[in-house]
């Protein structure tokens, strides 16, 4: 009975981190495809509209307004993030 429980309790452990795993690596790909999307954006009106570097302070210092404690958005990791 005592091995049947201990089996038991691996296997929730298990079911446990492996759906932990799936959920970051999950997260994870959101968040490359929202990078991509981002810098897509950032490269076009940075083209289309001759955004500079003045723009992209801008466009980071509005983005911690609109969205406290953001992180990862500075004006040179958005310039970074621009594709071309």
């Amino acid at each position: 009975m005592l091995s049947h429980y201990k089996q038991t309790i691996k296997e929730l452990k298990s079911m446990i981190l492996t759906s932990r795993y799936r959920a970051a690596a999950l997260a994870n790909q959101e968040l490359l495809l929202l990078y991509f999307s981002i810098g897509k954006l950032i490269s076009e009106k940075t083209k289309a509209e001759k955004w500079g570097a003045k723009v992209l302070e801008q466009v980071s210092t509005d983005l911690q307004k609109e969205l406290p404690g953001l992180r990862g958005f500075s004006a040179s990791n958005l310039k970074k993030n621009a594709i071309g």
